[in-house]
C-alpha cells in the first residue's frame, strides 16, 4: 500500500506545500536569530540587587575580532510620557579610564549605584525603565539594553 492510495492528487499538494511551507519558515527564523546575534559587537548583562540601596551590575564583553574604545556609559531613565534623564557613568576616585579600549574578547564589569542619584533627585524613583547606551569614541550607538526596573516597596 502506497501513501497514494489513502491521499487524493490535490489533497497530495497541500500536503506538500504546507510540509515546505514549514520548512522555509523555519530557516527565516534561524537565520533572523543567528544574524541578530551575530551583528551585536557587545553582550551586555545586567543583574539588579537592593542590598544597601538599589544597584545594577553591569558586564560589557566585545564579540569582535577587533578592538574598540568605548566612550563612559549612559545610563537614561525612562517613563511613558515623560521627559528622559540621563546620566554618564564615571568610576569612583580620580580614575579616568575612558575612552576605554576593549581588546577582542574582553570585558569590563561596571556597577551603577542609584542611591546616590536619588539622593540627587528624588523624582528619579518614578521612572520605571533604566535604558543603558555604550557608544564608541566616534559618538556611534553600538549597542543598547533596556531594563525595566521594580522597586523594594518601602516599610513605613
Amino acid at each position: 500500500m502506497k501513501i497514494d492510495d489513502f491521499i487524493s492528487p490535490s489533497g497530495m499538494r497541500v500536503l506538500m506545500t504546507a510540509t515546505a511551507a514549514v520548512i522555509v519558515g523555519t530557516v527565516v527564523y534561524l537565520r533572523y536569530i543567528y544574524r541578530r546575534y551575530k551583528k551585536a559587537p557587545f553582550r551586555i548583562r545586567t543583574k539588579s540587587r537592593y542590598f544597601g540601596g538599589l544597584q545594577m551590575s553591569v558586564s560589557v564583553f566585545n564579540k569582535t575580532k577587533e578592538m574598540i574604545e568605548i566612550n563612559p556609559p549612559i545610563v537614561e531613565f525612562r517613563q511613558p510620557r515623560m521627559k528622559k534623564r540621563k546620566f554618564k557613568i564615571i568610576p569612583p576616585g580620580d580614575r579616568d579610564i575612558f575612552p576605554l579600549g576593549l581588546l577582542p574578547h574582553t570585558g569590563y564589569d561596571f556597577v551603577v549605584h542609584f542611591i546616590r542619584l536619588y539622593d540627587l533627585e528624588e523624582r528619579l524613583r518614578k521612572y520605571k525603565k533604566i535604558a543603558i547606551h555604550i557608544e564608541d569614541k566616534k559618538g556611534h550607538l553600538l549597542m543598547q539594553k533596556t531594563v525595566k526596573l521594580k522597586q523594594p516597596k518601602l516599610e513605613t
